[in-house]
């Protein structure tokens, strides 16, 4: 018969102790971890509608429609313009980094020669599209840059909710048409005989993404892309939206003050929630 000596069993009740231990914690992990969220649709047909963000996980939500702002003053109109962007901001953000991925794979099959000619074609789009070299290229333009500087610039760019542009079109940040047969509002004002278009959106997630894929494409804000590679410092970057607007310098004053005021730096450490990417809205979008 085998003995065992106290010091062994003392080695196996403890093994045996911590073996149960780490069962109940991968039981109660289980049990505990939310379900994926799916994405949630809101019309906005007052300010009471906008969901307010308790917390630094936010929910996925697709806005449509505006509440007119306008109505809201001070403080609480800047609280709800803000609690109605993140969402799109974060799902935005996430579909970039959806694409971005998608991009890493089919630059591993480059690197192993295991692109297919189908594959090949679409890299060729793929570049062009984005006005590069090459899809290492493009993978880096789609690195993004400081939820604070997005908010920032949706403030600016919309009077915090209350332009005609936001209002009518959902143009947070005053994108212009060049396209005649994409949705689009005529501007107020004119350049020399030319009237100026703004693209129209079907909700504020458009907008959002849109912004992210222009300044990821615009040769304008190449040297941008080329510094949030290396930092993302919000006012150091924020130099680099110059051409963003004809106020040029003082444009690059104005988001930093914005910035600094609302304290908007808090936000770059915001997440969304885990959220079903089965979900047919996302796939959608």
């Amino acid at each position: 018969m085998v003995k065992i000596s106290v010091k062994s069993s003392f080695v196996i009740a403890l093994g045996v102790i911590l073996i149960l231990i780490i069962g109940i914690f991968i039981w109660l992990h289980h049990e505990t971890s939310p379900e994926p969220y799916p994405v949630e649709e809101i019309i906005l047909a007052s300010p009471d509608s906008i969901v307010i963000q308790t917390d630094s996980i936010i929910e996925p939500i697709i806005y449509h429609g505006n509440p007119n702002l306008r109505t809201v003053l001070g403080p609480e109109r800047k609280e709800l313009f803000v609690n109605m962007m993140l969402p799109s901001i974060m799902l935005a953000l996430k579909k970039i980094e959806h694409e971005k991925r998608k991009m890493e794979k089919l630059q591993r099959k480059i690197e192993r020669g295991r692109l297919k000619v189908q594959d090949s074609v679409r890299v060729d789009s793929i570049v062009k599209y984005y006005k590069c070299m090459n899809l290492v290229q493009v993978i880096h333009s789609l690195e993004t840059h400081p939820i604070s500087i997005i908010l920032a610039q949706a403030a600016i760019e919309s009077g915090w909710g209350t332009s005609r542009f936001f209002i009518e079109a959902n143009n947070v940040f005053g994108i212009w048409s060049y396209n005649s047969s994409e949705e689009r509002i005529a501007a107020s004002e004119t350049r020399g005989d030319n009237t100026i278009y703004l693209r129209k959106y079907d909700n504020l997630y458009g907008s959002v993404f849109d912004y992210l894929i222009t300044v990821a494409r615009a040769p304008a804000y190449k040297k941008l892309r080329e510094v949030r590679l290396e930092t993302n410092d919000p006012y150091e970057l924020i130099q680099y939206l110059v051409n963003y607007s004809e106020l040029r310098e003082e444009y690059v004053k104005i988001l930093g003050t914005v910035i600094r005021q609302n304290d908007f730096t808090k936000y770059d450490h915001y997440k969304l929630v885990d959220i079903d990417e089965d979900d047919p809205l996302w796939q959608s979008l």
